[in-house]
């Protein structure tokens, strides 16, 4: 039997490569780098699941449908239902995959921008992309010590070609750390993530979003979208790529004070502003509600640093810092934020009034007792009583590249389509380099989703075309 080819080690091709061994297959799964991960390891907001066991204990109702509804708007006029449904009716099953048959810890549950209510799963450990990823990379690197050899891993091992038979998909040549190039056959996965750092002169960022080559970004440097390349260099009917222009930039990337020109940023999680932290301008002023989808909030901000009114600061009070402990713990550490005792100390560094940040905070309480309306219509408010003597966390935020929603044209079963619609024999995708499930914006906690449920269905899929 011909193994499944899994192109890409992130939390896609993981998940991939475990569904493929759950329904009888064999799989090898390539990753470029020396280490397997991609950027969902650094994924740190949370995973979206609606109806899920861990919102029913927590008295949180949610369903499938509310959650369709919240992508669609998000999605906007790029919306297509069969993507967006395939996301959402399959999510309290990919939590539940997660925390049955791998022991995730996904007990905790917040809200986030765009989202009518909290459906956002992480653990109490440290960031959820790292926690759900490396226990998927352990599981599998115990398969493959497995006495029936039905997983193989190969690092430093880059694909350069898929190889076809008319218009099949019959496997990969890929050259290995030493340089040789190797063939394997069987039926392919892509999951070799977006195109955030391809920032080449003649890249895919350079040819559909030029505006954005002056911008840092927060992926790590393998997220050159070679799988958008592969695919459409197809010899016989190749893959097509949609929505390409569509590149969410992430209102919160850090500045570090120690480097504040560094071209990759690290992300401040959305999870900050989830749990209450507020973006005020250079006075201390808000200007915009925190709790917005990510394209809003990423507009607001290009006015007040266009307008001279940056840099924009991300300030947490006592109580929104202890709930997201592990995080601010590690971005203090990291220099990314600086804790002060008080909001005195705040106003001396920013260097002004003490009154103003007052007012600030004052008026930002009375909006969440429902005592005034916020003037930019805020309505999930969290850990709003903030007291000017109890610690504070800031840090200099600054709008990043963070996640390509456009790539290659799938169906809601992962086949990869070619440009009259019909799917190319033996080729499937999940994940960041699959383009439409988002539209024109994402939702925070949909990219981990997005991986675990489209590299599900494509493993599924893939072992069932082995065995017919």
């Amino acid at each position: 039997m011909e193994p499944v080819i899994v192109v890409g080690g992130g939390l896609s091709g993981l998940s991939a490569a475990h569904s493929v061994l759950e329904h009888g297959g064999k799989v090898v799964l390539l990753d470029k780098k020396p280490a397997l991960g991609g950027n969902s390891v650094k994924a740190s907001s949370g995973i979206n699941g609606a109806g899920t066991d861990t919102q029913a204990r927590l008295n949180i109702s949610d369903s499938s449908q509310s959650f369709y509804d919240d992508t669609t708007k998000s999605a906007g006029q790029l919306a297509r239902s069969n993507l967006i449904t395939a996301l959402t009716s399959n999510s309290a099953s990919a939590i539940e995959w997660l925390t049955k048959n791998f022991g995730v810890d996904l007990s905790l549950v917040s809200i986030l921008g765009g989202h009518s209510v909290p459906r956002t799963h992480r653990g109490t450990g440290g960031a959820p992309g790292w926690a759900i990823t490396s226990t998927l990379m352990k599981k599998l690197a115990v398969e493959e010590e497995g006495s029936d050899q039905r997983a193989k891993i190969l690092k430093n091992s880059k694909v350069v070609k898929f190889l076809q038979t008319g218009n099949k998909v019959t496997g990969v040549e890929y050259e290995d750390g030493q340089g040789q190039t190797l063939k394997i056959q069987g039926p392919v996965v892509i999951a070799t993530g977006g195109f955030g750092a391809d920032f080449s002169s003649t890249g895919l960022i350079a040819t559909h979003r030029p505006d954005l080559m002056q911008l840092p970004t927060v992926n790590g440097d393998h997220a050159t979208g070679d799988g958008h390349v592969l695919v459409t260099s197809l010899s016989s009917d190749p893959g097509v790529l949609i929505d390409m222009d569509q590149v969410q930039v992430h209102p919160t990337g850090f500045i570090d004070p120690a480097q504040p020109d560094a071209k990759t940023k690290f992300l401040a999680a959305e999870a900050l502003r989830g749990v209450g932290g507020l973006l005020l301008k250079k006075d201390g002023t808000r200007f915009v509600d925190e709790m917005e989808k990510r394209d809003i909030v990423t507009a607001k901000m290009w006015e007040v640093i266009q307008n001279g009114q940056g840099p924009v600061r991300l300030v947490l009070g006592l109580h929104a810092a202890t709930e997201l402990k592990t995080h601010c713990d590690f971005y203090v550490s990291k220099g990314l934020m600086k804790k002060f005792n008080n909001l005195q100390e705040v106003a001396e560094d920013i260097q002004i009034p003490l009154r103003d940040l007052q007012t600030t905070f004052t008026s930002h309480k009375s909006y969440a007792s429902g005592q005034e309306k916020d003037p930019y219509g805020k309505t999930h408010f969290h850990n709003s009583d903030i007291h000017e003597e109890e610690p504070f966390l800031v840090a200099l935020i600054t709008p990043v590249v963070h996640y390509t929603m456009g790539g290659i044209l799938v169906d809601e079963d992962a086949h990869v389509l070619d440009a009259s619609g019909k799917p190319i024999p033996g080729l499937y995708a999940s994940g960041e380099v699959i383009g439409g499930v988002h539209g024109k914006n994402r939702l925070g906690g949909s990219s981990l989703l997005e991986a675990v449920v489209f590299g599900r269905i494509a493993g599924k899929r893939a072992a069932d075309y082995v065995t017919n």
